[in-house]
C-alpha cells in the first residue's frame, strides 16, 4: 500500500512539474511586460509576419487610392522591409507596451493597434523605387493592424486566463516539491523513493518536451498567408523554443536525481538498466502487447520524421543529449568511487585513518554546470514550407457553362467572358496587375477564356523570377513598347533589384507580362490548377489564348505534364464546323488552346494557330471615345470574334476598368461591334473582370 501510495503521489508530482514549468514560461513570456514587448518586437522580424503587415499597408493604400493597385506589390515589399528593420522597433515596442497594459488592466476597453502616419515613411522609401507610386500615396496613411477587444474580447480573455499563471508559476512548483517529498517519505525504501522522484521529474519534463514538439508541428501547419495566421505561427514557433529549454532543464534535474540515487543503491546496476532500455529499442519483446506497443511507437516516430522532420529531430536530440550528459556524470561518479575505494584500501593497509568520501561533490558540481549550460542553449528550428492547397470543386453545375440552353449551341455561337493578361494577378504580386487573381480564381469568377503571355523564365530563392537570357532582349523591347518611357523607369528599377539574385532552378516556361522580373508564375503550376479545376467542373468548356514566346514543343510538353492534353479539342482545320458545347462535354475534349505566334502544326494539332481562327479589334485605346470595332488581327472570315475592351493607361488600370466594364459602356460597345462585323462577339476580353457588369453583358449576348 505504501509503495502504490508513493507511485500515486509521484505521478501527481510529475503533472505538477509539467504544469509548473508551463505556468512559469507563460508568466515570463506573456504576463511580464518586458518579456511580452520583447516577443512582439522579435515577432515583427518574422518574414511571414512582416510580409503580412506589408500587405495590409498596401491594402490600406489601395483602399484610399484604387489606382495604386498597379504598384501594390512595390508598396507591400517596401513596407515589409521597413517593418522588419531596426527603424520600426521603437514603434512596435511602444504599441506592444500600451497593448499589454490595456489588456492586463481590469477596466480595459477596446483598443486599436495602428501605425499612424505610416504613409509618409513608406512614400519616402518608395521614391527611390517608383516615384509615380510615391506621389500617389496619401501622406498620412493610417494602417490599422488589428482591433483588440477589451474585457469581452477573445485576446483579452486569453490574457486574463493567462494571469492565473502568475499565481500558478510559484504555487505549482511548491506543490510538486511537496508531493515529491511525500512520495519519497511514504515509499518503503527511501533511496528507491529518490529514484522514483527523479523519474517523476523526468516524466514532467518529457510532457513539456512533447508539448514543445507539438507546438512546432502545429506552427508548421498554420496558414501564414494572412496576418492572423502569420502571427499565430510566429508566436507558437517563438513559444516552442523556450519550451524546449524548460523541458531540457527539467529533464536534466530529474535525470540527475534518478541516476545518482540509482548509483547509490547497492542492488541496482545502472549499466544493466541502460542495457535493458537499449535492448527494448533493438530487440522485439516476447510479450504480444509490448511488441505491438514498441512497433506503434517506432511507426509514429517514422511518421514524425517524414512529415515533421525538424521538431521531431529536435525532440530526439534533447532526449539523446540529456542521456549522454547524465551518463557522463555517472561515469565521473564511478571513477571517483573507484579511486576512493583504492585509496581507502591502501590507507587500511598502511594503518592510516580513513578519509571522508567526496563521491557526491563532483557529480553535484557537474550536474549544476550541466543544468546551467543546458538552460542557455536554444535549438534551431526551421519550419517546413507549406504544402500547396488546391481548390475543392463544386460539381453541382447544371447544363454547359452554367446553362442548359448552351449545350445545343456550337462553340462559335456562344459568348464567353475573357480575361486579358489573365496571369497578371494582384494576388500573385504582379507589377501593374490587370486581374484580381490567377487562372483558377478567374475560372471560379466565371471567366472561360484566359488570355496569357508565355516567356522563358528562371526561379529565384525569394520566390521571384528572372527572364531567361534567351527571352530577355525581346521581352525588354516589348516592355518598352507596352509601358512607355515613364513606367519603364520603375520597371528597370525592379529588374535591377532582382538581376543580382541566384537562380534556384532551371529555365522553364513562365507566365510573365513581358519581363518576368515584374511578375512571373511557372506555367506548369497554373496549368495544373486549371486541370484540377476542369476535372472538378466536368460540364465547363474553357479556352486558353496564348501570346507565345515559348516554342510549341515546350508549350505542349508543359500541357502534357499538367495532364491537360487529354482535354484539348483539335479541329480538322480553320474551316471545320465547331461542335456544340454538349458534344465537347460528352467527348471530354472541352479545352480550346490557341497561340498568337505559332501553332502546333501536325505534331500538336490541338495547339491552334490563333489568328487563323480568331479576328479581333484594336487593343490600344486611350479613352472610351476612342473605342472602335475595326478589324485588327485575323481575317474577316475567321470564325471567332474577340472584342478587346480595355484602356491602355497603366497608371489608371483599376478605375479605367470600373468605368469601361460598366453595362452602359460595355453593352453598347459589343452591340455595335456585333452589328458592324456581323458576328457574335465570342471572346469579350476585359481587365479586372470582377469590376462592372461583364457577366451580365455576356449573358445578354447569349440571350439570357
Amino acid at each position: 500500500m505504501r509503495r502504490w501510495t508513493a507511485y500515486a503521489l509521484l505521478t501527481l508530482a510529475a503533472l505538477m512539474v509539467a504544469l509548473g514549468g508551463l505556468a512559469g514560461l507563460l508568466n515570463r513570456e506573456v504576463l511580464d511586460e518586458g518579456g511580452f514587448v520583447a516577443n512582439v518586437d522579435e515577432l515583427r522580424k518574422d518574414p511571414e509576419v512582416s510580409t503580412a503587415i506589408g500587405e495590409q499597408v498596401a491594402d490600406a493604400a489601395v483602399a484610399q487610392q484604387p489606382n495604386l493597385v498597379a504598384v501594390k506589390p512595390l508598396i507591400g515589399q517596401v513596407s515589409a522591409g521597413l517593418i522588419s528593420s531596426d527603424a520600426a522597433s521603437p514603434i512596435f515596442r511602444l504599441a506592444a507596451s500600451q497593448a499589454h497594459r490595456t489588456l492586463t488592466t481590469p477596466d480595459s476597453q477596446q483598443i486599436v493597434l495602428r501605425l499612424a502616419d505610416f504613409g509618409s515613411v513608406v512614400t519616402s522609401l518608395l521614391r527611390t523605387v517608383s516615384p509615380d507610386a510615391a506621389a500617389a500615396i496619401p501622406p498620412n496613411l493610417p494602417v490599422t493592424l488589428s482591433t483588440v477587444g477589451g474585457q469581452g474580447g477573445p485576446i483579452a480573455s486569453a490574457v486574463r486566463y493567462a494571469q492565473i499563471a502568475d499565481t500558478l508559476s510559484w504555487l505549482l512548483p511548491l506543490l510538486a516539491l511537496a508531493l515529491l517529498a511525500l512520495g519519497v517519505a511514504v515509499h518503503p525504501n527511501t533511496r528507491r523513493g529518490f529514484v522514483g522522484a527523479g523519474l517523476a521529474i523526468v516524466a514532467g519534463g518529457g510532457l513539456l518536451l512533447l508539448l514543445a514538439v507539438g507546438a512546432q508541428i502545429w506552427a508548421s501547419t498554420v496558414d501564414d498567408s494572412t496576418l492572423i495566421g502569420a502571427v499565430e505561427g510566429g508566436l507558437w514557433t517563438s513559444f516552442g523554443q523556450p519550451l524546449f529549454s524548460v523541458a531540457t532543464l527539467i529533464l536534466i534535474v530529474g535525470g540527475m536525481v534518478a541516476v545518482l540515487a540509482s548509483a547509490s543503491l547497492p542492488d541496482v546496476d545502472v549499466d544493466e538498466r541502460i542495457a535493458a532500455v537499449g535492448g527494448w529499442v533493438t530487440r522485439r519483446p516476447s510479450s504480444i502487447r509490448a511488441a505491438v506497443a514498441r512497433g506503434l511507437v517506432i511507426a509514429l516516430l517514422g511518421l514524425g520524421l517524414i512529415f515533421w522532420t525538424q521538431p521531431v529531430i529536435q525532440g530526439l536530440a534533447v532526449v539523446l543529449g540529456v542521456g549522454v550528459l547524465l551518463y557522463g556524470v555517472l561515469e565521473v561518479d564511478r571513477a571517483i568511487g573507484t579511486i576512493e575505494a583504492r585509496d581507502a584500501a591502501r590507507r587500511v593497509e598502511s594503518g592510516l585513518p580513513e578519509r571522508r568520501r567526496r563521491g557526491w561533490l563532483v557529480p553535484a558540481a557537474l550536474g549544476t554546470t550541466g543544468v546551467l549550460v543546458a538552460g542557455g542553449l536554444l535549438a534551431l528550428n526551421v519550419r517546413p514550407p507549406d504544402s500547396p492547397i488546391q481548390a475543392i470543386a463544386d460539381r453541382t453545375e447544371v447544363g454547359c457553362n452554367g446553362h442548359l440552353e448552351l449545350c445545343d449551341r456550337p462553340y462559335d455561337e456562344v459568348s464567353y467572358v475573357a480575361a486579358h493578361n489573365a496571369m497578371s494577378a494582384e494576388d500573385a504580386d504582379f507589377f501593374l496587375a490587370e486581374q484580381p487573381t490567377g487562372m483558377v480564381g478567374l475560372l471560379d469568377q466565371g471567366v472561360r477564356v484566359l488570355l496569357i503571355d508565355t516567356w522563358y523564365g528562371q526561379p529565384l530563392d525569394n520566390g521571384k523570377a528572372l527572364t531567361s537570357p534567351q527571352s530577355f532582349p525581346k521581352a525588354l523591347e516589348q516592355a518598352k513598347v507596352t509601358f512607355g518611357p515613364e513606367i519603364m523607369q520603375s520597371v528597370n528599377r525592379l529588374i535591377q533589384q532582382l538581376q543580382g539574385g541566384s537562380p534556384s532552378g532551371p529555365v522553364q516556361p513562365y507566365l510573365c507580362h513581358t519581363v518576368c522580373e515584374i511578375g512571373g508564375t511557372p506555367l506548369l503550376n497554373e496549368l495544373q490548377g486549371v486541370r484540377a479545376w476542369m476535372d472538378a467542373h466536368p460540364t465547363e468548356v474553357v479556352s486558353i489564348f496564348i501570346q507565345d514566346a515559348v516554342s510549341p514543343e515546350d508549350t505542349a510538353a508543359v500541357f502534357d505534364q499538367a495532364g491537360l492534353t487529354r482535354l484539348t479539342h483539335a479541329p480538322r482545320g480553320a474551316g471545320d464546323s465547331w461542335p456544340t458545347l454538349g458534344e465537347m462535354v460528352d467527348s471530354g475534349k472541352r479545352l480550346v488552346v490557341l497561340q498568337e505566334e505559332q501553332g502546333g502544326g501536325t505534331a500538336y494539332p490541338w495547339l491552334l494557330q490563333g489568328f487563323d481562327y480568331v479576328q479581333d479589334t484594336g487593343y490600344t485605346y486611350p479613352t472610351v471615345e476612342s473605342f472602335d470595332c475595326q478589324l485588327n488581327r485575323g481575317r474577316a472570315a475567321s470564325p471567332l470574334f474577340m472584342v478587346n475592351h480595355w484602356l491602355s493607361n497603366f497608371t489608371t488600370l483599376y478605375t479605367d476598368a470600373q468605368k469601361v466594364n460598366a453595362a452602359d459602356v460595355l453593352g453598347p460597345r459589343v452591340e455595335q461591334c456585333q452589328a458592324e462585323r456581323g458576328r457574335l462577339p465570342n471572346f469579350v476580353a476585359v481587365n479586372w473582370n470582377n469590376l462592372g457588369d461583364v457577366p451580365q453583358v455576356v449573358d445578354q449576348l447569349n440571350g439570357f
